[in-house]
């Protein structure tokens, strides 16, 4: 399977002229599999199973024959990951293949290869969706990459991969006194999974821990690279803003919140959080006092019914 190939190199001989536009039902089915397809890839732990339902609603989204994910390894070099459908090698059938690379942010992580259907060819609006589509799966198979990359290095949560409650705080203290050095502000949020016991006892610590890990991709995908994010224990997240202030914090903590609301966890379902935020110097200029306003701020959120944002300004609830 070649490549080299791009969906934005492709010229006028491998795509069809007409049919430029996909129709408005086509374009919603494809959206609703390639959505099923980044959740299957985001499922911790990625075994056969869940790689194979990404693939299928690849197959759907792309309306193609094959579907091929690529990532890459070790030595730097692209290596097969997971493949469904039927492949041609045939030199003289290579215009049925097209190949765009995926990446997350500026980091190649890997390509995405499609076969078309025996007697068809790619239409420019098909390709069109294969670029726009590249972006999110990009995206998806970065994080869970680096996620397992960093499960199992020092100062960080083996269940998720992020820093744990001692690199956070230490992390805490180094972005407070850069942000007191330098006169900027910095915003501290907590999260919880509300009703987290119960999942554990419905379902089992195991069906907990995919939960949590799938719960971390969601909120790394969320945040900014820039933000610092770890799990402090139990069902409880919590991510140092720096050079943000009260109002924008407040608003990242509700688009994460919101963000594990719409996120359908395979086997939990739909999963609601609370959270809190805090500000420096609003609310403290020291490690301590910034954790026990977010401690209270939270408190509110969840004695208000949960499922919300609780800032410590004005422990004030939306």
């Amino acid at each position: 399977m070649p490549r080299d190939r791009r969906a934005d190199g492709a010229d006028a001989r491998d795509v069809a002229p007409e049919d430029t536009r996909i129709a408005a039902p086509s374009r919603r089915r494809a959206s609703r599999a390639l959505w099923a397809a980044c959740e299957a890839l985001l499922a911790t732990p990625a075994g056969p199973r869940e790689l194979d339902r990404a693939l299928a609603a690849l197959l759907e989204a792309f309306e193609c024959d094959g579907v091929a994910l690529h990532a890459i390894g070790a030595s730097g070099e692209i290596e097969p990951w997971c493949a469904r459908g039927e492949w041609r090698t045939d030199p003289g059938r290579l215009r049925d293949c097209v190949s765009v690379p995926l990446f997350r942010g500026l980091e190649r992580v890997g390509s995405l290869d499609l076969v078309a259907r025996p007697g068809q060819r790619w239409r420019p609006a098909q390709l069109g969706l294969v670029r726009t589509a590249s972006g999110a799966l990009g995206s998806a198979l970065g994080a869970r990459f680096e996620l397992e990359r960093l499960r199992n290095q020092p100062g960080r949560d083996r269940v998720t991969g992020l820093p744990d409650a001692r690199a956070f705080h230490t992390r805490l203290a180094e972005e407070l006194s850069r942000a007191r050095r330098h006169g900027l502000p910095l915003a501290v949020l907590t999260i919880d999974l509300d009703h987290f016991t119960a999942l554990n006892e419905r379902y089992g610590r195991e069906a907990g821990d995919e939960v949590l890990a799938e719960a971390a991709l969601v909120l790394t995908l969320t945040l900014r690279e820039s933000d610092v994010l770890a799990r402090l224990g139990g069902d409880a997240f919590a991510a140092v803003l720096p050079e943000t202030d009260a109002g924008p914090a407040w608003r990242c903590a509700d688009r994460v919140r919101r963000a594990l609301e719409e996120h359908r966890f395979p086997r939990a379902g739909q999963i609601t959080a609370s959270a809190g935020v805090a500000t420096c110097p609003r609310n403290g200029v020291e490690p301590l006092e910034l954790m026990q306003a977010l401690d209270q701020a939270l408190a509110v959120a969840k004695k208000s019914g949960r499922r919300r944002v609780a800032s410590a300004e004005s422990i004030r609830t939306h």
